[in-house]
């Protein structure tokens, strides 16, 4: 989780699974974080994309916790951290 914190306060991110899908197809993203209560069918899909694609990909936090720390309203399940 401390990870994920660092780059949110470091780098641009997207929040949510279109958004993240949209940017690895178009090769932006450098990491994925998954939150641990998604279920497990939805974990290995976005797990294999990710590897697809060649991003690393860590599993922490909650769907809440992305939630919180993206500002956003929602549960979020993925959050996606962009290049520079």
């Amino acid at each position: 989780m401390k990870n994920l914190i660092a780059d949110l306060q470091a780098n641009k991110y997207v929040a949510g699974v279109r958004q993240v899908n949209r940017h690895l197809i178009e090769g932006n993203v450098k990491i994925i974080y998954l939150a641990t209560d998604c279920e497990a069918d939805f974990n290995k899909k976005v797990l294999a994309e990710a590897k697809t694609y060649g991003v690393k990909a860590e599993v922490c936090g909650t769907r809440a916790e992305f939630a919180k720390l993206c500002e956003i309203e929602v549960p979020c399940a993925v959050i996606g951290i962009l290049k520079k």
